[in-house]
Protein backbone atom coordinates (compact mmCIF):
# COMPACT_ATOMS: atom_id res chain seq x y z
CA UNK A 1 0.00 0.00 0.00
CA UNK A 2 2.74 1.78 -0.02
CA UNK A 3 2.47 5.50 -1.70
CA UNK A 4 4.84 8.26 -2.84
CA UNK A 5 2.50 10.57 -1.89
CA UNK A 6 2.92 12.68 1.56
CA UNK A 7 1.14 12.67 4.83
CA UNK A 8 0.59 16.52 6.14
CA UNK A 9 0.87 16.85 10.23
CA UNK A 10 -0.51 20.29 11.75
CA UNK A 11 -0.74 20.92 15.33
CA UNK A 12 -1.43 24.16 17.68
CA UNK A 13 2.11 23.48 19.40
CA UNK A 14 5.50 23.00 17.77
CA UNK A 15 5.49 19.10 16.27
CA UNK A 16 8.88 19.08 14.98
CA UNK A 17 10.27 16.75 17.20
CA UNK A 18 7.61 13.73 16.28
CA UNK A 19 8.69 14.20 12.47
CA UNK A 20 11.56 11.51 12.62
CA UNK A 21 9.70 8.81 14.35
CA UNK A 22 6.62 9.09 12.70
CA UNK A 23 8.19 8.86 9.34
CA UNK A 24 9.56 5.61 10.54
CA UNK A 25 6.62 4.69 11.80
CA UNK A 26 4.15 5.21 8.60
CA UNK A 27 7.30 3.69 6.83
CA UNK A 28 7.33 0.41 8.82
CA UNK A 29 3.03 0.21 8.72
CA UNK A 30 3.69 0.88 4.66
CA UNK A 31 1.75 3.85 4.35
CA UNK A 32 3.34 6.97 2.78
CA UNK A 33 7.44 7.59 2.44
CA UNK A 34 6.90 11.30 2.95
CA UNK A 35 5.79 13.47 6.40
CA UNK A 36 5.34 17.05 6.61
CA UNK A 37 5.13 18.99 9.76
CA UNK A 38 4.56 22.45 9.84
CA UNK A 39 5.11 24.83 12.33
CA UNK A 40 1.39 25.83 14.76
CA UNK A 41 2.12 29.06 13.14
CA UNK A 42 1.04 28.13 9.72
CA UNK A 43 -1.45 26.25 10.87
CA UNK A 44 -4.78 28.62 10.02
CA UNK A 45 -2.67 29.29 6.40
CA UNK A 46 -2.88 25.34 5.53
CA UNK A 47 -6.04 24.69 6.63
CA UNK A 48 -7.42 27.82 4.82
CA UNK A 49 -5.30 28.61 2.08
CA UNK A 50 -3.38 25.58 1.23
CA UNK A 51 0.27 25.73 -1.19
CA UNK A 52 0.37 24.39 -4.40
CA UNK A 53 3.20 22.30 -2.89
CA UNK A 54 0.48 20.27 -0.88
CA UNK A 55 -0.94 18.80 -4.51
CA UNK A 56 0.19 15.29 -3.45
CA UNK A 57 -1.00 15.08 0.14
CA UNK A 58 -3.14 12.14 0.51
CA UNK A 59 -4.43 13.21 3.98
CA UNK A 60 -3.71 15.83 7.17
CA UNK A 61 -3.14 14.81 10.97
CA UNK A 62 -3.97 17.56 13.01
CA UNK A 63 -2.86 17.37 16.65
CA UNK A 64 -4.92 20.18 18.44
CA UNK A 65 -4.41 21.10 22.55
CA UNK A 66 -6.69 23.69 23.79
CA UNK A 67 -4.18 25.51 26.24
CA UNK A 68 -2.95 26.29 23.23
CA UNK A 69 -5.48 29.09 22.55
CA UNK A 70 -4.71 30.39 25.41
CA UNK A 71 -1.06 30.89 25.17
CA UNK A 72 -1.03 34.39 24.20
CA UNK A 73 -3.96 35.65 26.22
CA UNK A 74 -3.72 33.55 29.33
CA UNK A 75 -0.97 36.19 31.12
CA UNK A 76 -3.51 38.52 31.04
CA UNK A 77 -6.51 36.77 32.16
CA UNK A 78 -5.09 35.59 36.20
CA UNK A 79 -4.67 32.78 37.74
CA UNK A 80 -8.29 30.20 37.91
CA UNK A 81 -10.39 33.10 36.07
CA UNK A 82 -12.60 30.43 34.00
CA UNK A 83 -15.44 32.72 32.68
CA UNK A 84 -12.77 34.64 30.70
CA UNK A 85 -10.71 31.68 29.83
CA UNK A 86 -13.93 29.73 29.00
CA UNK A 87 -14.66 32.53 26.83
CA UNK A 88 -11.56 32.47 24.97
CA UNK A 89 -11.73 28.78 24.54
CA UNK A 90 -14.83 28.83 22.94
CA UNK A 91 -14.29 31.47 20.93
CA UNK A 92 -10.96 29.22 19.51
CA UNK A 93 -13.12 26.23 19.29
CA UNK A 94 -15.82 27.43 16.84
CA UNK A 95 -12.77 28.94 14.75
CA UNK A 96 -11.24 26.10 14.85
CA UNK A 97 -14.03 24.12 13.71
CA UNK A 98 -15.11 26.12 10.99
CA UNK A 99 -10.98 26.19 9.51
CA UNK A 100 -11.25 22.21 10.43
CA UNK A 101 -14.55 21.86 8.05
CA UNK A 102 -12.90 24.48 5.37
CA UNK A 103 -9.77 21.54 5.21
CA UNK A 104 -12.07 18.57 4.91
CA UNK A 105 -14.02 20.09 1.98
CA UNK A 106 -10.72 19.65 -0.27
CA UNK A 107 -11.87 16.20 -0.48
CA UNK A 108 -9.11 14.38 1.16
CA UNK A 109 -8.72 13.11 4.59
CA UNK A 110 -8.85 14.75 7.88
CA UNK A 111 -7.30 12.95 11.18
CA UNK A 112 -7.78 14.82 14.38
CA UNK A 113 -6.31 13.90 17.20
CA UNK A 114 -7.25 15.88 20.90
CA UNK A 115 -4.10 15.84 23.28
CA UNK A 116 -4.64 16.71 26.66
CA UNK A 117 -3.87 19.86 28.13
CA UNK A 118 -1.56 18.96 30.57
CA UNK A 119 1.47 21.62 29.89
CA UNK A 120 2.76 24.49 31.54
CA UNK A 121 -0.48 26.89 30.85
CA UNK A 122 -2.92 24.39 32.43
CA UNK A 123 -0.69 23.79 35.37
CA UNK A 124 0.49 27.43 35.93
CA UNK A 125 -3.35 28.90 35.49
CA UNK A 126 -4.99 26.39 37.51
CA UNK A 127 -7.08 25.71 34.13
CA UNK A 128 -6.58 22.09 33.23
CA UNK A 129 -10.44 21.16 34.71
CA UNK A 130 -11.42 24.00 32.36
CA UNK A 131 -9.32 22.64 29.71
CA UNK A 132 -10.80 18.63 29.94
CA UNK A 133 -14.20 19.66 30.17
CA UNK A 134 -13.43 21.82 26.84
CA UNK A 135 -11.43 19.06 25.69
CA UNK A 136 -14.66 16.65 25.69
CA UNK A 137 -16.29 19.26 24.02
CA UNK A 138 -14.66 20.04 21.34
CA UNK A 139 -14.21 15.87 20.82
CA UNK A 140 -18.11 16.16 21.04
CA UNK A 141 -18.36 18.35 18.28
CA UNK A 142 -15.35 17.40 16.16
CA UNK A 143 -17.34 13.93 15.63
CA UNK A 144 -20.13 15.43 14.00
CA UNK A 145 -17.66 16.88 11.01
CA UNK A 146 -18.04 15.10 8.14
CA UNK A 147 -14.53 13.48 6.59
CA UNK A 148 -13.60 14.50 9.91
CA UNK A 149 -11.77 11.24 11.72
CA UNK A 150 -11.08 11.14 15.11
CA UNK A 151 -8.11 9.47 16.48
CA UNK A 152 -7.43 7.75 20.01
CA UNK A 153 -5.14 9.43 21.85
CA UNK A 154 -2.51 6.85 23.24
CA UNK A 155 -2.52 6.61 26.48
CA UNK A 156 0.95 7.04 27.93
CA UNK A 157 0.28 10.60 27.10
CA UNK A 158 -1.90 10.36 30.35
CA UNK A 159 1.30 10.04 32.16
CA UNK A 160 3.34 12.84 34.01
CA UNK A 161 6.41 11.88 32.53
CA UNK A 162 5.66 12.38 29.13
CA UNK A 163 5.36 15.81 29.42
CA UNK A 164 8.47 18.78 29.62
CA UNK A 165 6.71 21.71 31.00
CA UNK A 166 9.66 23.89 31.28
CA UNK A 167 10.38 23.19 27.37
CA UNK A 168 6.71 23.91 26.62
CA UNK A 169 6.82 26.88 27.82
CA UNK A 170 10.23 28.31 26.51
CA UNK A 171 9.94 26.24 22.70
CA UNK A 172 6.29 25.34 22.86
CA UNK A 173 7.16 21.87 22.41
CA UNK A 174 4.70 19.92 25.54
CA UNK A 175 6.50 16.12 25.45
CA UNK A 176 9.16 14.98 25.93
CA UNK A 177 11.23 12.64 22.88
CA UNK A 178 9.41 9.15 24.16
CA UNK A 179 6.42 10.60 24.63
CA UNK A 180 6.80 11.58 20.84
CA UNK A 181 7.66 8.13 19.89
CA UNK A 182 4.68 6.87 21.54
CA UNK A 183 2.34 9.62 19.71
CA UNK A 184 3.82 8.86 16.06
CA UNK A 185 3.20 4.64 16.64
CA UNK A 186 0.06 5.41 18.05
CA UNK A 187 -1.13 7.97 14.78
CA UNK A 188 0.29 5.28 12.27
CA UNK A 189 -1.06 2.53 13.86
CA UNK A 190 -4.35 4.33 13.71
CA UNK A 191 -3.93 5.60 10.18
CA UNK A 192 -2.96 2.00 8.41
CA UNK A 193 -6.19 0.54 9.99
CA UNK A 194 -8.09 3.15 8.60
CA UNK A 195 -6.19 3.13 5.38
CA UNK A 196 -6.77 -0.55 4.61
CA UNK A 197 -9.76 -0.92 5.98
CA UNK A 198 -11.51 1.47 3.70
CA UNK A 199 -11.40 4.08 0.42
CA UNK A 200 -10.70 7.00 2.48
CA UNK A 201 -11.34 8.92 -0.36
CA UNK A 202 -14.55 7.02 -1.45
CA UNK A 203 -18.10 8.15 -0.80
CA UNK A 204 -16.89 12.43 -0.28
CA UNK A 205 -19.48 14.42 1.08
CA UNK A 206 -20.23 16.63 -1.63
CA UNK A 207 -19.90 19.26 1.04
CA UNK A 208 -19.86 19.28 4.71
CA UNK A 209 -23.74 20.98 5.86
CA UNK A 210 -23.04 23.32 8.81
CA UNK A 211 -24.86 26.81 9.44
CA UNK A 212 -21.47 28.27 10.37
CA UNK A 213 -20.07 26.99 7.78
CA UNK A 214 -22.40 28.47 5.32
CA UNK A 215 -21.84 31.72 7.02
CA UNK A 216 -18.15 31.65 6.93
CA UNK A 217 -18.49 30.68 3.14
CA UNK A 218 -21.27 33.56 2.38
CA UNK A 219 -18.26 36.16 3.72
CA UNK A 220 -15.59 35.00 1.63
CA UNK A 221 -16.48 36.91 -1.12
CA UNK A 222 -14.72 34.51 -3.47
CA UNK A 223 -14.68 35.84 -7.17
CA UNK A 224 -13.89 33.73 -10.06
CA UNK A 225 -12.72 35.02 -13.20
CA UNK A 226 -12.70 32.53 -16.34
CA UNK A 227 -10.62 34.24 -18.93
CA UNK A 228 -9.47 32.49 -22.85
CA UNK A 229 -6.29 31.41 -22.39
CA UNK A 230 -3.80 33.11 -24.51
CA UNK A 231 -0.37 31.82 -25.37
CA UNK A 232 1.20 34.16 -22.25
CA UNK A 233 -0.79 31.98 -19.52
CA UNK A 234 0.96 28.66 -21.03
CA UNK A 235 3.26 28.34 -17.77
CA UNK A 236 0.17 28.30 -15.89
CA UNK A 237 -2.10 25.82 -17.57
CA UNK A 238 1.21 23.78 -18.11
CA UNK A 239 1.43 23.95 -13.96
CA UNK A 240 -2.66 23.61 -13.13
CA UNK A 241 -2.52 20.39 -15.66
CA UNK A 242 0.74 19.02 -14.18
CA UNK A 243 -0.35 19.38 -10.43
CA UNK A 244 -3.75 19.18 -9.71
CA UNK A 245 -5.11 15.31 -8.91
CA UNK A 246 -7.82 15.74 -6.54
CA UNK A 247 -9.73 17.77 -8.08
CA UNK A 248 -9.55 17.09 -11.94
CA UNK A 249 -11.50 14.91 -14.59
CA UNK A 250 -8.67 13.28 -15.99
CA UNK A 251 -6.48 13.41 -12.53
CA UNK A 252 -3.09 13.88 -12.33
CA UNK A 253 -0.83 14.18 -14.81
CA UNK A 254 2.74 15.29 -14.04
CA UNK A 255 4.26 13.53 -16.99
CA UNK A 256 1.63 14.95 -19.80
CA UNK A 257 3.88 15.54 -22.79
CA UNK A 258 4.27 19.25 -23.89
CA UNK A 259 2.36 18.56 -27.19
CA UNK A 260 -1.16 18.15 -25.38
CA UNK A 261 -0.31 21.45 -23.00
CA UNK A 262 0.02 23.23 -26.42
CA UNK A 263 -2.86 21.33 -28.24
CA UNK A 264 -5.37 22.49 -25.25
CA UNK A 265 -3.69 25.90 -25.44
CA UNK A 266 -4.15 26.06 -29.08
CA UNK A 267 -7.64 25.36 -29.18
CA UNK A 268 -10.61 27.41 -28.94
CA UNK A 269 -12.31 26.70 -25.81
CA UNK A 270 -9.21 26.74 -23.21
CA UNK A 271 -10.17 28.67 -20.34
CA UNK A 272 -7.87 30.18 -17.37
CA UNK A 273 -9.95 29.95 -13.87
CA UNK A 274 -8.98 33.26 -11.59
CA UNK A 275 -9.64 33.06 -8.43
CA UNK A 276 -9.76 35.51 -5.03
CA UNK A 277 -11.67 36.07 -2.02
CA UNK A 278 -11.16 37.92 1.07
CA UNK A 279 -8.33 36.17 2.28
CA UNK A 280 -6.24 36.26 -0.79
CA UNK A 281 -5.80 36.43 -4.53
CA UNK A 282 -4.88 32.89 -5.41
CA UNK A 283 -3.96 34.07 -9.59
CA UNK A 284 -4.41 31.49 -12.01
CA UNK A 285 -5.74 28.63 -9.96
CA UNK A 286 -7.75 26.05 -13.07
CA UNK A 287 -7.62 25.33 -16.31
CA UNK A 288 -11.10 24.59 -18.38
CA UNK A 289 -11.86 22.85 -21.72
CA UNK A 290 -15.12 22.45 -23.42
CA UNK A 291 -16.02 21.58 -26.68
CA UNK A 292 -20.04 22.15 -28.45
CA UNK A 293 -21.82 18.96 -30.32
CA UNK A 294 -25.35 18.75 -31.57
CA UNK A 295 -27.43 19.63 -28.28
CA UNK A 296 -24.66 19.95 -26.00
CA UNK A 297 -21.37 21.63 -23.84
CA UNK A 298 -19.22 19.06 -23.59
CA UNK A 299 -16.26 19.43 -20.76
CA UNK A 300 -12.80 17.55 -21.81
CA UNK A 301 -11.00 19.08 -19.05
CA UNK A 302 -11.13 20.83 -16.12
CA UNK A 303 -8.64 21.33 -13.16
CA UNK A 304 -8.94 23.50 -10.26
CA UNK A 305 -5.48 23.78 -7.84
CA UNK A 306 -5.92 22.41 -4.05
CA UNK A 307 -5.19 26.61 -3.11
CA UNK A 308 -8.73 26.84 -4.02
CA UNK A 309 -10.43 23.88 -2.70
CA UNK A 310 -12.98 23.97 0.03
CA UNK A 311 -14.02 27.80 -1.40
CA UNK A 312 -16.80 26.20 -3.74
CA UNK A 313 -15.27 27.48 -6.83
CA UNK A 314 -16.14 24.13 -8.27
CA UNK A 315 -20.17 25.66 -7.66
CA UNK A 316 -18.81 28.68 -9.16
CA UNK A 317 -17.52 27.09 -12.93
CA UNK A 318 -20.63 25.12 -12.80
CA UNK A 319 -23.10 28.53 -12.89
CA UNK A 320 -20.21 29.70 -15.47
CA UNK A 321 -20.78 26.57 -17.36
CA UNK A 322 -24.43 26.97 -17.75
CA UNK A 323 -24.20 30.40 -18.60
CA UNK A 324 -21.74 29.45 -21.69
CA UNK A 325 -24.14 26.78 -22.43
CA UNK A 326 -27.23 28.81 -22.26
CA UNK A 327 -25.49 31.57 -24.59
CA UNK A 328 -24.88 28.49 -27.23
CA UNK A 329 -28.12 27.31 -27.34
CA UNK A 330 -27.25 23.88 -25.69
CA UNK A 331 -29.76 22.30 -23.47
CA UNK A 332 -27.12 20.00 -21.46
CA UNK A 333 -23.34 20.44 -19.75
CA UNK A 334 -21.82 17.01 -20.23
CA UNK A 335 -18.52 16.09 -18.14
CA UNK A 336 -16.02 13.58 -19.49
CA UNK A 337 -14.73 11.92 -16.49
CA UNK A 338 -11.19 9.94 -16.49
CA UNK A 339 -10.90 7.74 -13.21
CA UNK A 340 -7.29 8.10 -11.43
CA UNK A 341 -5.55 7.71 -8.40
CA UNK A 342 -6.53 11.14 -6.42
CA UNK A 343 -9.55 12.34 -8.53
CA UNK A 344 -12.17 10.72 -6.45
CA UNK A 345 -13.44 14.00 -5.13
CA UNK A 346 -14.12 14.97 -8.29
CA UNK A 347 -16.19 11.82 -8.89
CA UNK A 348 -18.09 12.31 -6.11
CA UNK A 349 -18.72 16.33 -6.86
CA UNK A 350 -19.89 14.88 -10.32
CA UNK A 351 -22.54 12.42 -8.74
CA UNK A 352 -23.93 15.06 -6.69
CA UNK A 353 -24.87 17.28 -9.20
CA UNK A 354 -24.73 15.70 -12.55
CA UNK A 355 -26.89 12.23 -13.76
CA UNK A 356 -24.25 9.67 -14.78
CA UNK A 357 -24.67 8.30 -18.52
CA UNK A 358 -22.21 6.27 -18.12
CA UNK A 359 -19.01 5.37 -14.97
CA UNK A 360 -17.25 8.11 -17.13
CA UNK A 361 -20.20 10.36 -18.39
CA UNK A 362 -21.71 12.62 -16.32
CA UNK A 363 -24.68 15.42 -17.68
CA UNK A 364 -27.43 18.20 -16.32
CA UNK A 365 -29.88 19.94 -18.20
CA UNK A 366 -28.81 23.77 -18.25
CA UNK A 367 -32.17 24.80 -16.73
CA UNK A 368 -31.96 22.37 -13.84
CA UNK A 369 -28.36 24.35 -12.51
CA UNK A 370 -29.60 26.31 -9.73
CA UNK A 371 -31.50 23.51 -8.46
CA UNK A 372 -28.66 21.16 -8.54
CA UNK A 373 -26.27 23.36 -7.04
CA UNK A 374 -28.88 24.51 -4.48
CA UNK A 375 -29.14 21.25 -3.19
CA UNK A 376 -25.24 20.32 -3.19
CA UNK A 377 -23.58 23.72 -2.09
CA UNK A 378 -22.98 24.54 1.51
CA UNK A 379 -23.61 28.79 0.82
CA UNK A 380 -25.16 28.42 -3.01
CA UNK A 381 -24.52 31.53 -4.91
CA UNK A 382 -21.77 32.92 -1.95
CA UNK A 383 -19.60 34.13 -5.13
CA UNK A 384 -19.50 36.39 -8.21
CA UNK A 385 -18.79 34.78 -11.63
CA UNK A 386 -17.20 36.98 -14.41
CA UNK A 387 -17.38 34.72 -17.67
CA UNK A 388 -15.89 36.75 -20.48
CA UNK A 389 -16.05 35.93 -24.43
CA UNK A 390 -15.43 32.47 -25.06
CA UNK A 391 -14.63 31.40 -28.70
CA UNK A 392 -16.55 28.06 -29.33
CA UNK A 393 -16.95 26.27 -32.86
CA UNK A 394 -20.54 25.53 -33.48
Amino acid sequence: MMTSSAIQLISTFDCGPIEAPLRRAVNEVGISESIRVAPPAQLNAYMLTPSIESEDVIGTAVLVRLEDWLRETVPFLGQGSDPAARQELRKHLDEFLRHCSILALRGRPVWLLVCPSSGWIAEEYKIATLCRTMTNLFSARVRNLPQVKLLDCPAELSKAECYDRQLDRASHIPFTPQAFAYLALSIASQLARILTTQDSSAGMAASPGSPELAAFLAGLGVQVEATPAKSSDRADIDRILRTAASFSLAGEKPTIAEAEVDAILASHDCRLINVSDRLSNYGPSGVLAARLTDDSLVVDSLSLSCTVLGKQVEFALLSALSQIARERHRERVVFEFRASARNQPTLAFLRSVADAETDQRFVFAVDEAVARIAHAAVAPGAWKVRVTAMELEG
